[in-house]
């Protein structure tokens, strides 16, 4: 019991959710393509590091090895004519100062040959004495590709005031613009000398004095005999790899959003399209039917060959099985009363005939109760074939357009003869109230539900109204007596439906069965209440008003 309550209450409390809006939260698995792409992209800007570390390592090593067992060129003393002419044309360090000169030119000039990378190369000797440098970290930016058409300058245009400055926020954008002065001041002295000093190839990262950019180091030990006499400091930012890192993630972010526009427009219109499908079917199988459970029109199963097309088939084919079980149900009763019209006339002509004869009084007894059940049984006859008659003669019946509030008042006065000792009561509102149809079948329904109010009625007086609601006229019949039962009002005025008590005569429902088909002839409708204060029954038939 505890796990049903919780089920029902997480289904009282749960949203609901069409299937777009459905489709729409399975949309948002999506938004992890962008997180993914950046973890890619991360990926990318590891392996490119490597690569560049591998690089920046292979230069350093083949540089020390050109380097390597040539103690004369640690040897030479540094001209100071040459140092002083260098010095005027030494390269510009970013902080707007001279490098130191180079102690050796003829390594100078080897390592001039031998760098053709973008990066700047240190040789020193154990002393940290700059023998040799050449090269730069700073580059020229790359010249921008002018687009092919007016169409791609306007979407250059966009994507940089868009998904450009969307970049910025979360990338690292690689910049020229920024200011080693440690390098101006002297050869870099870090971790990565050291290391070469001792004899092993190491790598540094460091960051700019500004933290505008980061250089990656590779320092080498330069061998004499078994001695280390210097190293090769090769260093490189790492603004092309940031560049090549952004230009991947851009590229697949891009790829990444126009699929899942691409994916979200055609969910989206698939579940739209869907949806309406879906609400099709329900319209179609709503139509179907009229409020009072009859099927109106066969539905038409469509040949789509999906679940949904299965679905209106299985529709239509429950809707014919009820139709056709319906229709035989109608026209049950007039079946009945024709194969009974024989033996109960075999019956009554023998009873006739015991009559006749000398009989017992006891017997006479026994044989006036079976007439008066014949009687009774005769009736029913009546009432079952006067329900298949009116069916029929519904769809010849001829409309006219007749004011229904001299018929109720006729009808009331027949009322107050026939039923003498129940006091009616008659409630009309003022002005006419023309409606479409026949006055004889208004006046045979009121018939039927005056019969049912005088049946019920508890000791007092039966009410007729008739007001007019907007474009309606309601005509009510109420009577004092025992409310309906819960869940009956619905099914009253089916055929053969009756809540009378075991015992309470012969009654087979049909009276509110052919007030409701009068009612719908006239285009109106019929409904059945509790009185608010629970002391009796109102019958209600709303008719509209005919047009002029």
């Amino acid at each position: 019991m505890a796990d049903g309550g919780l089920a029902r209450a997480i289904r009282r409390y749960s949203p609901r959710l069409g299937i777009r809006a459905q489709l729409a939260l399975v949309l948002t698995v999506f938004l992890a393509l962008p997180w993914l792409g950046f973890q890619y992209a991360r990926e990318i800007e590891r392996f490119l590091q490597n690569a560049q570390d591998r690089a920046l390592a292979g230069t350093a090593q083949a540089i020390a090895t050109a380097l390597n067992d040539r103690p004369r060129l640690f040897d030479a003393p540094p001209d100071p004519i040459a140092s002083f002419a260098r010095e005027r044309i030494a390269e510009e360090g970013s902080a707007g100062v001279t490098l130191p000169p180079s102690a050796s030119p003829e390594i100078e000039q080897i390592i001039r040959g031998l760098s053709r990378i973008d990066a700047r190369i240190w040789v020193v000797d154990r002393d940290l004495t700059v023998l040799a440098h050449t090269g730069s970290l700073k580059r020229e930016p790359p010249a921008e590709a002018a687009p092919d058409s007016t169409l791609g300058a306007i979407w250059q245009a966009v994507e940089r005031a868009t998904l450009g400055r969307l970049y910025t926020l979360f990338l690292e954008q690689p910049t020229e613009d920024f200011r080693d002065e440690a390098a101006a001041r002297g050869p870099p002295q870090g971790r990565d000398i050291e290391g070469a000093l001792a004899g092993i190839l190491t790598f540094d990262r460091r960051r700019t004095l500004d933290g505008k950019a980061v250089i990656v180091a590779a320092a080498n030990p330069i061998w004499i005999g078994d001695h280390v006499e210097g190293a090769v400091v090769v260093e490189q930012t790492t603004n092309r790899v940031l560049a090549e890192r952004n230009l991947a993630f851009e590229r697949l972010f891009n790829i990444v959003l126009a699929v899942l526009l691409l994916g979200s427009a055609a969910l989206t219109l698939f579940a739209s399209r869907l949806s309406s499908r879906i609400r099709r079917l329900r319209d179609d199988a709503e139509a179907a039917i009229d409020p009072n459970g009859r099927v109106r029109a066969a539905f038409a199963g469509v040949d789509a060959r999906d679940e949904i097309g299965d679905l209106s088939r299985s529709f239509a084919s429950v809707l014919a099985r009820l139709s056709d079980y319906a229709a035989y149900q109608e026209k049950m009763a007039g079946r009945l009363s024709h194969e009974l019209r024989t033996p109960i006339a075999v019956v009554r002509s023998s009873l006739e005939n015991l009559q006749q004869q000398s009989l017992a009084s006891d017997a006479r007894i026994y044989i006036e109760r079976a007439q008066g059940g014949l009687q009774r049984l005769s009736a029913i006859l009546t009432r079952m074939t006067e329900a298949a008659r009116l069916e029929q003669a519904l769809q010849e019946a001829a409309r006219e357009r007749y004011d229904l509030v001299p018929v109720i008042a006729s009808c009331v006065d027949g009322y107050r003869l026939a039923y003498p000792e129940v006091p009616f009561e008659l409630a009309v509102a003022d002005g006419p109230m023309t409606v479409a149809g026949a006055p004889d079948l208004l006046a045979q329904m009121l018939d039927k539900l005056v019969s049912n109010a005088v049946e019920f009625r508890g000791g007092g007086p039966v009410g007729i109204g008739v007001e007019r609601a907007g474009d309606l006229v309601r005509i009510a019949v109420s009577n004092a007596g025992p409310p309906l039962p819960a869940g009956m009002q619905a099914r009253l005025f089916d055929s053969m439906v009756s809540v009378r008590p075991q015992g309470g005569g012969a009654h087979l429902g049909l009276g509110l069965y052919v007030a409701r088909m009068i009612a719908q002839f006239h285009g109106g409708s019929i409904d059945v209440a509790n009185r608010s204060d629970g002391s009796g029954v109102v019958v209600s038939v709303r008719i509209p008003i005919a047009p002029r």
